[in-house]
């Protein structure tokens, strides 16, 4: 039976550690089973280009699961963009995630275990305002 346990803990991505022995008292040649897990998650960035407010919730919800998102704003109406990216940096703040603009209209919110480092090349970014003025 022991066999057939430790196949089924390998198949849902458990191993048993070799090291693992009988230092808490265990029976000479018995030894306690070590398990590690293999959990290596592939980072994901989701993209998405809102049209109706609804959409931030969306948004919110990934990165509340700690997932970066790019918001691409240039198909949406100026207000309901300002709404958005409104939110969005209140939601990131209350995670202690990060924002950035990434160009014009299209911004970068990240969780907290995800750093953003950027050079600013063009001098009217930094100093330019979020959304252009119509």
């Amino acid at each position: 039976m022991g066999r057939i346990m430790q196949r089924m803990w390998n198949f849902l991505g458990f191993s048993e550690d070799e090291d693992g022995g009988g230092a808490h008292g265990d029976a000479p040649g018995h030894r306690a089973p070590i398990f590690s897990l293999h959990a290596h998650r592939q980072m994901e960035i989701i993209v998405l280009e809102p049209r109706a407010y609804d959409e931030a919730q969306t948004a919110a919800d990934y990165l509340k699961t700690q997932r970066p998102i790019v918001i691409n704003l240039r198909e949406t109406q100026q207000d309901l963009g300002r709404r958005v990216v409104d939110f969005l940096s209140g939601v990131a703040y209350a995670l202690d995630g990060h924002m950035h603009r990434v160009g014009d209209e299209i911004f970068l919110f990240t969780p907290h275990h995800v750093a953003i480092t950027a050079d600013i090349v063009h001098e009217e970014a930094a100093a330019g305002p979020l959304f252009s003025v119509e």
